[in-house]
C-alpha cells in the first residue's frame, strides 16, 4: 500500500536527509523536476537509489510535453499533451 505523501528532492542525487524521509512509510510517491534531471543515466541511478529504499514507490516527472519538458537532452521528445489528445 502506498503512503499518502508525494514528495520531491532538491538535487540529482539523494542526500542523507532524503534517504531518511523516503524510508518513512507515509511517503508513497516522489516527483522529479528539472533540478533532478541531468542525463538519462543519472536519472536511472536516482530512480534505482529511490527504489532501493522503497521498491514500490511511485516515481513521477513534471513532464507535460511541449514547453513543459523536464526530460530534454538525451530523452525522447514528447509533444504537448493537447496534441496527443487530438489523435
Amino acid at each position: 500500500m502506498y503512503g499518502p505523501l508525494m514528495i520531491d528532492v532538491a538535487g540529482t542525487e539523494l542526500t542523507e536527509e532524503d534517504r531518511l524521509i523516503l524510508s518513512r512509510q507515509e511517503v508513497g510517491g516522489i516527483i522529479l523536476f528539472a533540478r533532478n534531471v541531468d542525463t538519462p543515466e543519472q536519472v536511472r541511478r536516482l530512480c534505482d537509489d529511490i527504489h532501493q529504499l522503497q521498491p514500490d514507490i511511485l516515481i513521477g516527472v513534471d513532464q507535460e510535453g511541449g514547453r513543459v519538458a523536464r526530460l530534454r537532452n538525451g530523452f525522447t521528445p514528447l509533444p504537448a499533451m493537447g496534441k496527443l489528445g487530438d489523435l
